[in-house]
């Protein structure tokens, strides 16, 4: 695994053999140490140089510091300034005093530096000064990067890391990371951390997948900044390599609904080039609860496929991912584990659920036919289709399921208690684990049973009249006991074979017909009927006239003149044309026998 080179960064404080001392008699001062943090700078870091002024014992006064400064050694009387620091104060006899420097060098390299102190006894004002050489050797370094990436199944996801490890004596700020790959696809390939503190490490976990088998670069890019405000760049690099020689997993799911179960398969296809063992299997979904989530095969043979099922429900719409992993034992002995991932898309649920009703009208026994029209996407189920009426008993009726797209039908039978009723109908249902519901309303009406004469007749028969009709029934009820019977007047006589004619029960919309007979005095206009019958346990009485003046007049006229009703004119001239015919067969018949005898 190819490395990015981290360079050590050292640094070196000369320190003169002997310090510098002062002439002045009255004190007895020098620089004693020069401390220098941190010890292995980089470019861009704030150094510090702290160089430390003691006043010995022996001093007969203090030593008030006047100036300390950081300079570029032997630069001649006019030396480049790198920090500057005035009116230190006093350092007493038998004291110490330490006076932070701060420098920076934007480029590794070699700095021989000097400490200069200027300052005074505080007794006779007598100037001294110091040095002292300082050299400081800055290199660069950089944080150190490390990619695990372990070879992939050609169209797999495989798991990765990079871990970053700053070895910088200071922390490092605005980092960030990305992983990129020749052919592969990452997830997670951008990541922004705060910060790295000095001598800390922070690991940054990816996933890639390589379509096509072979070896695949992966690099990984560092962009940070350090504590001095520099900007800079490190890279790694590593070569993955992706086989086909795996388990292969393909996920089969169906297109789901939110809050309704879907069906799902897993199927392992074995190409590894030998058995594999101890084979466990999980689905686990995003946003998704699965069910049958775990299948253990024992043994997998080489160029063989196992099949597991799994039920998935999504909670929400949406795209949703469903991930399968297979860990596995290699003929070697080795663990491994291959995934795949599938996105599956969710509808949300459309609960539309109708009824259409209709009604098959009767008498106060009736039905309503109710058809539940499912034009939701998702099955119904425990449908309960129940009617309400306050001038009617309506039944109810259950309906296991109804698929998307379909209807089921049921009927209801009604008794009503009036000639009308309104019913409302209610079917309730379970449909993606909630309760739905559907109403409609429509009306029941009864008509009772009305009988009326109809196709009425009246013609001469006998020196009488015959009347000849249907007792219908008008209504949506039985009519019982149905009497048709002559009205007895002055002008008309009921008179045999039928001076009355008893029906019966007439169905609802239906009829029976009937023939009575009269005699009249003179030419009459009507002949009253009187038709009687029972509806519902109620007599009910009506009177007809049946126009008869046409019939009057032919029977008043004799038997020559026919009554000119319903085309009872034509009946002389066809029997005299019968009598006719059977005259003219005869004598063919006669003629046909004679010429027969003569042969």
């Amino acid at each position: 695994m190819k490395r990015t080179h981290a360079f050590a960064i050292l640094v070196v404080l000369a320190v003169a053999s002997l310090p510098a001392v002062s002439a002045a008699t009255s004190v007895d001062v020098t620089v004693s140490s020069v401390d220098v943090t941190p010890a292995e700078p980089v470019p861009g870091d704030e150094i510090t140089v702290e160089p430390t002024i003691e006043n010995f014992g022996s001093s007969s006064a203090g030593y008030f510091v006047d100036r300390v400064r950081l300079v570029k050694a032997d630069d001649g009387p006019t030396p480049e300034e790198y920090a500057d620091v005035k009116n230190i104060g006093t350092v007493p006899a038998g004291s110490s005093k330490a006076v932070p420097l701060s420098v920076s060098f934007d480029e590794p390299g070699t700095y021989d530096l000097q400490v200069n102190v200027s300052g005074r006894d505080t007794e006779q004002d007598r100037r001294t000064r110091l040095s002292y050489p300082v050299s400081i050797t800055v290199e660069q370094r950089y944080p150190q990067l490390d990619i695990d990436a372990d070879d992939s199944v050609a169209g797999v996801r495989a798991d990765g890391s990079v871990t970053i490890a700053n070895s910088l004596s200071s922390p490092i700020e605005s980092v960030e990371l990305t992983v990129d790959g020749e052919n592969v696809s990452i997830t997670n390939r951008r990541e922004v951390l705060a910060t790295v503190g000095s001598n800390a490490s922070r690991t940054v976990e990816f996933d890639y997948r390589a379509d096509d088998a072979g070896r695949h670069p992966l690099t990984a890019t560092l962009t940070y900044t350090t504590a001095g405000g520099v900007t800079d760049t490190v890279t790694d690099t590593v070569t993955v390599r992706t086989e086909t020689e795996r388990p292969q997993l393909d996920i089969d799911a169906n297109a789901s609904i939110v809050g309704l179960e879907s069906d799902g398969t897993v199927t392992v296809a074995n190409g590894l080039g030998a058995a594999v063992t101890n084979a466990e299997l999980t689905v686990a979904g995003d946003g998704v609860a699965v069910r049958n989530d775990r299948s253990v095969f024992t043994r997998i043979a080489d160029g063989e496929s196992a099949t597991a099922a799994f039920d998935f429900r999504p909670s929400a719409p949406g795209d949703h991912e469903l991930t399968a992993t297979l860990s596995y034992s290699t003929p070697g002995g080795a663990t491994r584990t291959v995934t795949e991932t599938v996105t599956v898309r969710t509808d949300p649920l459309r609960d539309s659920v109708a009824l259409d009703l209709s009604t098959r009208e009767g008498g106060n026994s009736q039905s309503v036919t109710v058809s539940v029209l499912n034009g939701g996407n998702a099955p119904i189920s425990n449908v309960s289709v129940r009617a309400s009426s306050p001038n009617a008993t309506v039944g109810q009726a259950l309906v296991d399921r109804v698929a998307a797209g379909e209807s089921r039908t049921v009927r209801l039978n009604a008794t009503l208690s009036g000639d009308r009723a309104a019913v409302d109908v209610v079917a309730t249902y379970d449909v993606a684990r909630q309760r739905g519901e559907a109403s409609a309303s429509t009306a029941l009406t009864q008509t009772p049973g009305t009988i009326g004469l109809t196709g009425l007749e009246v013609v001469p028969d006998g020196g009488r009249l015959r009347v000849s009709g249907s007792a219908s029934n008008l209504g949506t009820t039985d009519a019982q006991s149905v009497l048709v019977s002559v009205v007895d007047t002055d002008q008309v006589t009921p008179t045999a074979p039928n001076r009355e004619y008893f029906v019966g029960t007439v169905p609802a919309s239906d009829f029976v017909s009937f023939d009575v007979y009269a005699t009249t005095e003179g030419n009459v206009s009507t002949v009253p009927l009187r038709v009687e019958y029972l509806v519902d346990g109620q007599r009910v009485t009506r009177t007809v006239e049946v126009d008869a003046a046409g019939a009057s007049r032919a029977l008043a006229a004799g038997p020559e003149v026919e009554p000119n009703t319903s085309g009872g004119g034509l009946l002389l001239p066809i029997a005299v044309g019968a009598v006719v015919v059977i005259v003219v067969l005869a004598v063919i018949v006669r003629a046909w026998r004679a010429s027969r005898g003569g042969d």
